[in-house]
């Protein structure tokens, strides 16, 4: 039986074999390819994980009996320390366990994350997806139609290798 239910602290331990599970896959969850070590991981969590649980930002996991199998998460946090034109979300990361991927989890958790901001009347939700990720692309697309919201493209990251010197 599947459910979504919001995350805790004291899902500390199924989110990071998550998070390990993602790094094992390669799957580029940081701007430089972290190795799957347990240091890595517990860093991921304190720098990107922990202040979303702590500030009680939007944070939501998908299971299937009593299995994490993904979750997604995003801060609301520069509504506190900046005056914006519009209440913002920024830094949305979805992770969905590699061996249950393409079952629509992830396109569950993002579509419950976009109401659950709703809900908190945040007007403007900014994440990054890959350019060569044309599924999380069009997955986009698809929950902002659902939410009769409009999406834009507001840039691309760069990701070669240069050698500036």
């Amino acid at each position: 039986m599947e459910k979504i239910r919001k995350l805790t602290f004291d899902d500390e331990d199924v989110i990071n074999e998550l998070i390990k599970k993602s790094l094992e896959n390669k799957d580029g969850l940081f701007l430089g390819d972290l190795l799957p070590t347990d240091r890595n991981v517990e860093s991921f969590f304190r720098l990107e994980i922990f202040p979303i649980l702590f500030e009680d930002d939007p944070i939501l996991g998908y299971f299937e009996e009593d299995k994490l199998l993904g979750f997604s998460c995003c801060s609301t946090k520069a509504n506190k320390l900046y005056d914006l034109k519009e209440s913002s979300a920024i830094g949305g990361i979805t992770i969905c366990d590699p061996e249950f991927r393409r079952r629509g989890i992830g396109s569950k958790l993002r579509l419950s994350i976009a109401k659950e901001l709703k809900s908190r009347n945040i007007k403007k939700f900014i994440f990054e997806i890959k350019c060569d990720n044309k599924a999380s692309l069009s997955n986009a697309q698809k929950i902002s139609k659902e939410l009769n919201a409009d999406a834009e493209l507001i840039s691309f990251r760069f990701g070669g290798k240069v050698d500036v010197f």
